[in-house]
């Protein structure tokens, strides 16, 4: 089940990530375009806010409540959900790409420090994601990270393809 749920998670947040791509078009990055307010919660927009919850009571609902799994595992997912789907954004937004993943053309990350290539804040829900598979005594959540990465792997492998559609369809 939970192999299975890693491949939900992974193949939900790279679709979220090109439906955010297709709402923040061209000038994409923290909605700084869209007709959206400032939630007062750092730089989070009322949009980031909605969207944010959204996916928090459907990966609870998706876990907890139709697959009967704990807390822990729940908390696994929505980390994993959120730095899958922002990294996936990088890949498959034409404007951007994996050559412009980098400290310099992100502003919004940019802010935080860097560490082989990735910001901290990946580091750490990676970490977190450890953590909470050690917590729950279930290898099997470890090696999920491995589906995930392989589902993600492929993802930028076809990007490419996607960057070609999306410039000859917009």
């Amino acid at each position: 089940m939970l192999l299975k749920h890693s491949i939900f998670i992974t193949i939900f947040a790279i679709l979220y990530s090109a439906l955010e791509i297709e709402i923040e078009g061209k000038d994409g990055g923290w909605a700084k375009n869209l007709p959206t307010v400032p939630s007062h919660f750092g730089d989070l927009t009322v949009y980031h806010v909605i969207m944010n919850i959204i996916i928090i009571l459907v990966v609870v609902y998706s876990t907890m409540l139709i697959s009967n799994m704990n807390l822990w595992i729940t908390m696994y997912f929505i980390i994993a959900w959120f730095l899958i789907e922002d990294f996936s954004w990088f890949v498959l937004n034409p404007f951007f790409t994996l050559k412009k993943y980098t400290q310099k053309d992100i502003w919004w990350h940019g802010r935080q420090p860097w560490f082989l290539g990735m910001p901290m804040h990946n580091w750490v829900g990676l970490l977190c994601m450890m953590i909470l598979g050690l917590i729950n005594k279930n290898w099997k959540l470890i090696y999920s990270v491995f589906m995930m990465g392989s589902v993600l792997g492929l993802t930028i492998l076809g990007a490419p393809v996607y960057h070609e559609w999306y410039k000859s369809t917009h």
